[in-house]
């Protein structure tokens, strides 16, 4: 449990823009879902769960939710883990299988690796401003980066290949109010 708070913290505090404290939801959400089954073994089924927390809690964190975004982006990832653990038939892990157990969990990420590609592509059919700019969602993006590199870590090999997106065509943002420019968050 310290630990888990002590992380789920750290995310927050460390946190930058919107879409960095979104994201230290998502971990707060995984966290609070793996601390909830203590000396249960993380297998693809518990990574399943926390993923669905997460996008949970995530969604809760915002009073505005905007499709195209990284809401979008895990809710898609944790909706295709749950879907591809409904198949899957592997049996049940063993305690002392911990080559099997990254092994895995390495095949579930992937899975949700690769929904949240093709939902980082969507983004800008969701929400206009994306579309206008010409881009797709940073933080929807860089939350497929952190699961790439979770994947790497958990092979002990190079991560998936990403696919690699344009940066923005406009280079004048315009500002919907000349009197608040800048997105401050808070941490209460």
């Amino acid at each position: 449990d310290l630990i888990v708070d002590s992380v789920a913290r750290a995310a927050l505090l460390g946190a930058r823009g919107n879409s960095g404290v979104i994201l230290s939801q998502l971990i707060r959400g995984a966290a609070e879902e793996l601390a909830s089954r203590p000396g249960e073994l993380v297998d693809p089924v518990l990574i399943g769960a926390a993923m669905a927390r997460a996008a949970d809690r995530a969604y809760d964190s915002v009073r505005e939710p905007a499709e195209g975004t990284i809401l979008t982006v895990v809710r898609e990832m944790a909706h295709r883990v749950a879907s591809e653990l409904a198949h899957m038939e592997e049996p049940p892990l063993e305690q002392d299988d911990a080559e099997r157990q990254d092994a895995l969990i390495a095949d579930v990420l992937e899975r949700a690796l690769d929904a949240g590609q093709q939902s980082v592509k969507r983004g800008p059919d969701l929400l206009p401003i994306l579309r206008e700019a010409g881009v797709v969602d940073a933080g929807g993006y860089g939350l497929t980066v952190l699961f790439a590199g979770m994947i790497a870590a958990l092979r002990g090999a190079e991560a998936p290949e990403l696919e690699h997106h344009a940066p923005a065509r406009v280079t004048h943002p315009q500002h919907e109010s000349s009197t608040y420019r800048y997105c401050t968050n808070f941490a209460v």
